[in-house]
């Protein structure tokens, strides 16, 4: 009888799976390419510590210097550095379902993508929640003409001292979209309102140190006064109240908003030789165990303490006002608007770069989106509000 043979025959197919299986068990264990000039590679060997083959890549070829390889095999070592190059990029085109905006209906997050919606901006990306069944477009602005990111910008162009039809101009510019200088002062309006009612809900921690003074500004023509408290340590503006008076009620009011920001009172509060600020500070700051809370500074010659930290903030202010040529609409909303602006945007140099509200602990990014994603809180619908079943 002939003897049986006791070698399996073993098929290509099942060879090129027990090498990409090696090559997953390699990254999974930790072993990464290291790279090595233009389109060439270092794998660290899977059994022999120390030792590493070559992955050369030309045009479009892998070859690898191991000797599975040059026996006309697809190794391992090409296979984990093609697996890799995967991985990379389904982490980049991976869809960022932001966590702030999950489905409208339920709240869910197991969200998948649901092919394009056609808008005068372009293909919008469309979502389907695989818990309820809900088709949305994930954007945090809701049934307007452009999208987000014309909204973000137009707000800061304004912020930044350019005029609605400037913006607008700027808008057809950039993205193609032709929007009146109308449609612009409805977006920041309408967007600024919505930030500002949820950063005046937050609570920076603040130093015990502050500045309060006032500025002069003219509105239509009028005088107006701008009172301003600022927080030493962190530079973060806790109130911006525009007045049409500089008496010792709006000193008081001023401060009480800059202590329900704050959620606190400060020891010191430095102001200038206004004798408006002598009885106000010591009716809102004094306490027994601080009676005296205010320093009045009137002379170049008191090195102790001065109050440039807010005269600088009153110059960044008045470059706006030259270049507007004065306010002509809702100055008290600008006022608003541009605390917001200097607190969570606007980088300053005596802090390195970094924002008061970044110092003060409020955000990481100092960008007008996040703050418009966390102010609207929800995603823009289609307009069919379609279900699962239509």
């Amino acid at each position: 009888m002939e003897e049986q043979s006791n070698y399996k025959i073993v098929s290509k197919d099942e060879k090129y799976l027990s090498r990409k299986a090696r090559s997953v068990e390699m990254l999974q264990n930790g072993v990464t390419p290291i790279k090595d000039g233009f389109n060439e590679y270092f794998i660290p060997s899977q059994y022999e510590n120390g030792k590493k083959y070559r992955v050369t890549i030309r045009k479009g070829w892998y070859a690898c210097e191991c000797p599975d390889n040059h026996e006309g095999n697809l190794c391992k070592h090409i296979l984990l550095l093609k697996t890799f190059f995967a991985l990379q990029f389904q982490a980049k085109e991976a869809p960022k379902v932001s966590v702030s905006h999950p489905c409208p209906q339920c709240e869910g997050q197991n969200l998948k993508k649901d092919g394009t919606r056609k808008t005068t901006m372009g293909l919008k990306q469309r979502w389907m929640c695989q818990d309820c069944g809900k088709h949305f477009v994930n954007e945090p602005v809701r049934k307007v003409k452009g999208n987000t990111d014309c909204i973000i910008t137009a707000i800061d162009l304004y912020m930044k001292g350019v005029s609605y039809r400037g913006i607008a101009d700027s808008i057809k510019q950039f993205y193609g979209l032709k929007v009146t200088h109308v449609t612009i002062m409805n977006w920041v309006n309408t967007y600024m309102k919505k930030i500002n009612t949820y950063v005046d809900g937050l609570k920076p921690q603040v130093g015990d140190m502050w500045h309060a003074d006032e500025q002069f500004i003219k509105v239509k023509g009028k005088e107006q006064y701008v009172w301003n408290v600022m927080d030493n340590e962190t530079r973060f503006l806790l109130a911006s109240n525009q007045k049409p008076t500089r008496g010792i009620a709006d000193a008081r009011e001023t401060f009480q908003k800059a202590k329900t920001m704050a959620g606190k009172k400060a020891l010191t509060v430095v102001t200038d030789g206004s004798f408006n600020y002598t009885n106000t500070v010591k009716k809102e700051f004094a306490t027994y165990q601080n009676p005296q809370p205010h320093y009045r500074y009137v002379s170049l010659k008191q090195h102790d303490s001065n109050n440039n930290t807010i005269e600088r903030f009153h110059g960044t202010f008045r470059q706006r006002d030259k270049v507007m040529r004065g306010f002509k609409g809702n100055q008290k909303q600008y006022a608003e608007n541009f605390k917001t602006y200097y607190n969570f945007v606007k980088g300053h140099q005596g802090l390195n770069g970094v924002t008061p509200a970044q110092r003060a602990g409020l955000t990481e990014r100092a960008e007008w989106k996040e703050l418009l994603i966390k102010a609207v809180k929800q995603p823009m619908l289609n307009s069919r509000d379609l279900t699962a079943t239509d």
